[in-house]
């Protein structure tokens, strides 16, 4: 027997290196005017979180917040272009369906905002149109954690919702 390492080399540091990195964040890595919308998006929403976190609205008297308003700002911004639908999607730029699917989740959560009053004055009475913004927003949030998280972590959500609705 020959040891010849050639022929039982395996992958190079760098390859695992790559590996490892599409592996651990499973993200896009778009360019351009994409890649600057991602960027100000993240931006916008850490701002937005440092502001709800200090004292300014308070002082300043300007964008004062309920919880129930905050959670609903807080989630339209988590629209899921930074994640690809499947391993074959590109990674360097974001489809028009993906765009479209983050339009309509932000408008599902901001529902809430927007409609608070109208929300608030029917507790326990949800009208068709509430309950088919919330039916369409509760998919694309789970499509959102498929993305994100995978399909395990989806998968426990839907058994979760099952238990609480059936």
């Amino acid at each position: 027997m020959t040891d010849d390492k050639s022929a039982i080399q395996g992958p190079s540091d760098q390859d695992l290196q790559d590996l490892i990195a599409e592996n651990d964040t499973g993200a896009r890595q778009p360019t351009g005017t994409t890649a600057r919308i991602l960027l100000y998006v993240a931006v916008a929403w850490s701002l937005f979180q440092l502001w709800l976190a200090s004292p300014l609205p308070y002082v300043v008297n300007f964008a004062v917040f309920n919880s129930t308003e905050a959670r609903s700002i807080h989630l339209a911004f988590a629209i899921f272009l930074a994640f690809p639908a499947f391993k074959s999607s590109p990674r360097n730029s974001v489809p028009i369906i993906d765009w479209v699917l983050a339009s309509i989740g932000a408008f599902c959560a901001l529902y809430i905002y927007i409609f608070y009053r109208d929300l608030a004055s029917r507790p326990g009475l949800p009208i068709t149109q509430d309950l088919a913004v919330a039916g369409l927003g509760l998919v694309l949030l789970l499509e959102a954690t498929r993305r994100a998280l995978g399909p395990p972590l989806m998968v426990v959500a839907m058994l979760f919702l099952a238990y609480v609705f059936f």
